[in-house]
């Protein structure tokens, strides 16, 4: 919660005559100035529990030598997380307000499945989301971002995606919600997306399900 200037203001000359005074070292050590309260906001209660845990050390320390280096590697361990801001509150409370991931794509490794998050981190998950397109092979992150950085700003909509196959030539095919499968070529670009876009609505695709663009400068058609 933001406070207004007035209430800043205020907080700033009580803080400034508080540690001014010849007794300053008393008041910086005094309990009214211990971290009592820890708040986040932006995650559910399941999925802050842990991250609350690892920030109970914080809990009982001054407030003005708050350990933000442990904060920090705390967060940065929640591969939920995109971005944080952490607040202090004073005279008591810390409050860290975080940006939580966006789910890109599921993909199995090793019999595990996780979540690909736009923070490039991967998180395991006990739950399936059958609305997320599904990565099939072994790619590194990089590989990922690579094609959905295309995708993105290619005409083609990443939830139109069911699923990526990933090959160990580093070339994906892509299949569509629709049933059609596009082979893409080794190194892909944007341009053979936005070549398949062009055409598929096109009168003599309408029963093509298959759009193979793995040769240079030709799109090879099969109907299923």
């Amino acid at each position: 919660m933001l406070l207004s200037k007035d209430k800043k203001i205020l907080i700033y000359l009580f803080l400034l005559i508080l540690l001014g005074s010849v007794n300053n070292k008393y008041f910086i050590d005094t309990k009214f100035f211990i971290i009592k309260n820890l708040k986040l906001v932006g995650l559910s209660g399941l999925e802050k529990l842990d991250l609350l845990l690892r920030l109970e050390q914080i809990k009982n320390k001054n407030i003005f030598f708050l350990p933000k280096k442990e904060i920090i590697t705390a967060l940065n361990s929640n591969n939920l997380i995109e971005t944080f801001k952490i607040n202090k509150n004073y005279p008591s409370d810390i409050n860290i307000v975080i940006k939580k991931t966006i789910f890109l794509a599921t993909i199995k490794i090793q019999n595990e499945i996780f979540l690909i998050g736009s923070n490039k981190k991967l998180i395991k998950s006990e739950l399936s989301y059958p609305n997320l397109p599904l990565v099939l092979g072994s790619p590194s992150l990089e590989d990922f971002f690579l094609i959905n950085e295309n995708i993105s700003k290619s005409s083609i909509k990443f939830n139109e995606i069911k699923k990526l196959y990933f090959f160990p030539s580093k070339r994906w095919d892509l299949e569509l919600n629709s049933g059609i499968l596009i082979k893409l070529p080794i190194n892909s670009s944007i341009k053979e997306l936005n070549d398949f876009y062009k055409i598929k609505n096109l009168p003599y695709f309408n029963n093509v399900k298959i759009f193979d663009m793995r040769v240079n400068k030709q799109i090879i058609v099969n109907e299923l």
